[in-house]
Protein backbone atom coordinates (compact mmCIF):
# COMPACT_ATOMS: atom_id res chain seq x y z
CA UNK A 1 0.00 0.00 0.00
CA UNK A 2 1.40 3.43 -0.95
CA UNK A 3 2.46 6.08 1.51
CA UNK A 4 -0.15 8.79 2.11
CA UNK A 5 0.71 12.38 1.29
CA UNK A 6 -1.03 13.49 4.49
CA UNK A 7 1.40 13.33 7.44
CA UNK A 8 0.63 10.85 10.23
CA UNK A 9 0.12 13.60 12.83
CA UNK A 10 -2.53 15.23 10.64
CA UNK A 11 -4.26 11.89 9.95
CA UNK A 12 -4.39 11.25 13.70
CA UNK A 13 -5.78 14.74 14.36
CA UNK A 14 -8.42 14.34 11.65
CA UNK A 15 -9.42 10.96 13.07
CA UNK A 16 -9.84 12.43 16.57
CA UNK A 17 -11.89 15.33 15.21
CA UNK A 18 -14.09 13.22 12.92
CA UNK A 19 -14.79 10.37 15.35
CA UNK A 20 -17.21 12.36 17.54
CA UNK A 21 -19.09 13.56 14.46
CA UNK A 22 -19.42 9.98 13.19
CA UNK A 23 -20.58 8.76 16.60
CA UNK A 24 -23.11 11.60 16.83
CA UNK A 25 -24.50 10.69 13.40
CA UNK A 26 -24.79 7.03 14.48
CA UNK A 27 -26.59 8.10 17.64
CA UNK A 28 -29.03 10.23 15.65
CA UNK A 29 -29.65 7.36 13.23
CA UNK A 30 -30.36 5.13 16.22
CA UNK A 31 -32.86 7.69 17.51
CA UNK A 32 -34.62 7.73 14.13
CA UNK A 33 -34.70 3.91 14.02
CA UNK A 34 -36.14 3.75 17.54
CA UNK A 35 -38.77 6.35 16.68
CA UNK A 36 -39.77 4.46 13.54
CA UNK A 37 -39.97 1.24 15.55
CA UNK A 38 -42.24 2.88 18.09
CA UNK A 39 -44.60 4.19 15.42
CA UNK A 40 -44.79 0.76 13.77
CA UNK A 41 -45.54 -0.94 17.09
CA UNK A 42 -48.03 1.82 17.88
CA UNK A 43 -46.16 2.49 21.09
CA UNK A 44 -46.52 5.95 22.51
CA UNK A 45 -43.34 7.85 21.67
CA UNK A 46 -41.50 9.70 24.42
CA UNK A 47 -41.58 13.10 22.73
CA UNK A 48 -41.22 14.08 19.11
CA UNK A 49 -38.32 12.78 17.07
CA UNK A 50 -37.01 16.34 16.80
CA UNK A 51 -36.96 16.73 20.60
CA UNK A 52 -35.33 13.34 21.10
CA UNK A 53 -32.65 14.02 18.51
CA UNK A 54 -31.98 17.48 19.94
CA UNK A 55 -31.63 16.10 23.46
CA UNK A 56 -29.36 13.27 22.36
CA UNK A 57 -27.32 15.64 20.22
CA UNK A 58 -26.81 18.03 23.13
CA UNK A 59 -25.69 15.30 25.51
CA UNK A 60 -23.31 13.85 22.92
CA UNK A 61 -21.93 17.30 22.10
CA UNK A 62 -21.18 18.03 25.74
CA UNK A 63 -19.50 14.64 26.12
CA UNK A 64 -17.29 15.22 23.08
CA UNK A 65 -16.34 18.87 23.67
CA UNK A 66 -13.32 18.14 25.93
CA UNK A 67 -11.65 15.73 23.50
CA UNK A 68 -12.38 17.92 20.48
CA UNK A 69 -11.04 20.99 22.31
CA UNK A 70 -7.88 19.14 23.36
CA UNK A 71 -7.30 17.91 19.80
CA UNK A 72 -7.94 21.36 18.34
CA UNK A 73 -5.58 23.04 20.77
CA UNK A 74 -2.92 20.42 20.04
CA UNK A 75 -2.73 21.90 16.53
CA UNK A 76 -1.07 24.94 18.16
CA UNK A 77 1.08 23.12 20.73
CA UNK A 78 4.74 23.91 20.07
CA UNK A 79 7.88 23.52 22.18
CA UNK A 80 11.16 25.37 21.84
CA UNK A 81 14.23 23.23 21.19
CA UNK A 82 17.97 23.92 21.17
CA UNK A 83 19.00 27.50 21.66
CA UNK A 84 21.68 28.77 19.36
CA UNK A 85 25.01 27.91 20.92
CA UNK A 86 28.58 29.02 20.54
CA UNK A 87 31.64 27.04 19.49
CA UNK A 88 32.51 24.23 19.97
CA UNK A 89 28.86 23.21 20.43
CA UNK A 90 26.35 22.91 17.64
CA UNK A 91 22.58 23.18 18.09
CA UNK A 92 20.92 20.55 15.92
CA UNK A 93 17.34 21.82 15.96
CA UNK A 94 16.97 25.51 16.74
CA UNK A 95 13.41 26.82 16.87
CA UNK A 96 9.93 25.78 17.93
CA UNK A 97 8.62 22.35 16.95
CA UNK A 98 5.11 20.93 16.83
CA UNK A 99 4.41 18.55 19.71
CA UNK A 100 2.56 16.03 17.52
CA UNK A 101 5.39 15.86 14.96
CA UNK A 102 8.73 16.87 16.43
CA UNK A 103 10.27 16.82 12.96
CA UNK A 104 8.02 19.69 11.86
CA UNK A 105 8.79 23.29 12.77
CA UNK A 106 5.82 25.23 14.06
CA UNK A 107 3.83 27.23 11.57
CA UNK A 108 6.03 26.26 8.66
CA UNK A 109 5.25 23.90 5.82
CA UNK A 110 2.19 21.74 6.22
CA UNK A 111 1.77 22.68 9.90
CA UNK A 112 0.96 26.29 9.03
CA UNK A 113 -1.61 25.25 6.45
CA UNK A 114 -3.38 22.80 8.76
CA UNK A 115 -3.18 24.99 11.85
CA UNK A 116 -4.78 27.93 10.07
CA UNK A 117 -7.19 26.01 7.79
CA UNK A 118 -8.44 23.58 10.44
CA UNK A 119 -7.38 24.98 13.81
CA UNK A 120 -8.75 28.52 13.50
CA UNK A 121 -12.22 27.44 12.27
CA UNK A 122 -12.42 24.77 14.99
CA UNK A 123 -11.49 27.34 17.64
CA UNK A 124 -14.28 29.55 16.29
CA UNK A 125 -16.77 26.67 16.54
CA UNK A 126 -15.68 25.78 20.08
CA UNK A 127 -15.31 29.31 21.44
CA UNK A 128 -18.08 31.16 19.58
CA UNK A 129 -20.55 28.98 17.67
CA UNK A 130 -21.34 26.37 20.35
CA UNK A 131 -21.78 28.86 23.21
CA UNK A 132 -23.81 31.16 20.97
CA UNK A 133 -25.99 28.26 19.81
CA UNK A 134 -26.64 27.15 23.38
CA UNK A 135 -27.39 30.74 24.42
CA UNK A 136 -29.87 31.14 21.57
CA UNK A 137 -31.52 27.82 22.46
CA UNK A 138 -31.87 28.89 26.10
CA UNK A 139 -33.14 32.34 25.11
CA UNK A 140 -35.70 30.82 22.75
CA UNK A 141 -36.91 28.49 25.55
CA UNK A 142 -36.52 30.96 28.44
CA UNK A 143 -40.20 30.72 29.41
CA UNK A 144 -40.04 26.92 29.65
CA UNK A 145 -36.84 26.65 31.70
CA UNK A 146 -38.69 26.18 35.00
CA UNK A 147 -41.24 23.69 33.65
CA UNK A 148 -40.69 20.12 34.91
CA UNK A 149 -41.10 18.56 31.44
CA UNK A 150 -38.40 20.80 29.98
CA UNK A 151 -36.05 20.12 32.90
CA UNK A 152 -36.61 16.38 32.61
CA UNK A 153 -36.01 16.44 28.88
CA UNK A 154 -32.97 18.71 28.66
CA UNK A 155 -31.68 18.81 32.23
CA UNK A 156 -29.00 16.19 32.07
Amino acid sequence: MGESSVPAAIRKTLFYLCSPVALLLLLLLLEVALALGQTRNRARPHGSIKDRMLGSGMVATFLFIPSVARTTLSLFACVPLDKASSEPYCAAAVGRYWVLDMGQQCFEGYHAAWAFALGIPMLFVLAVALPLGMSLFLWHNRHQLTMPRFSRHYGF
